[in-house]
């Protein structure tokens, strides 16, 4: 079972694509479990000292994705 955190794969345009599991929503026309990922591009991958990181919620986390998902 995939669970929040967990590195995935997906075929985008032919091409197997990682991402990262950001959390999960029921779809309300459907009921179908649908997950909320985040893309790993390893040309974006960047180091920072721990304390620069500011967390963000959950809830601040998916008002973000809001315009992404139907």
């Amino acid at each position: 079972m995939v669970k929040i955190g967990d590195i995935v794969t997906r075929k985008i345009y032919g091409e197997d694509m990682q991402f990262c599991v950001l959390g999960f929503y029921t779809n309300q026309r459907t009921g179908e479990k649908v997950a909320i990922l985040a893309l790993l591009d390893p040309n974006l991958i960047v180091e920072a000292a721990v304390q620069e990181l500011n967390p963000v919620s959950a809830r601040k986390l998916f008002a973000l994705t809001q315009n992404f998902v139907h």
